[in-house]
């Protein structure tokens, strides 16, 4: 009977042993997927944030260049985000 105990027991410490080893690895994988991911997004953060400032850089200069209709685009998209929203609080 003690034979059979103690190979349960010898079992139990060895799904143990495994248990810990597997979880050791995932925990692995995924601090470096996380890392993997930190760099991506800072590498997309950083592309974007270039982008953002080039299309700014881009809209100055085309407003210098042509202000009359720089102020009437303006002026549109001003009244088009009011009927929409004006239509969007008539609708509630």
């Amino acid at each position: 009977m003690t034979s059979r105990a103690d190979d349960l027991n010898e079992e139990v410490e060895s799904l143990k042993d495994k248990a810990k080893r597997i979880t050791g690895k995932a925990r692995e994988e995924y601090l470096e997927h996380v890392s993997d991911l930190k760099e991506k997004i800072k590498h997309i953060s950083g592309e974007t944030s270039e982008k953002a400032k080039q299309i700014i850089d881009e809209t100055g200069a085309y407003i210098k260049e042509n202000p009359q209709k720089a102020a009437l685009i303006g002026l549109g998209v001003g009244v088009g985000v009011g009927l929409l929203i004006g239509m969007l609080i008539r609708r509630k």
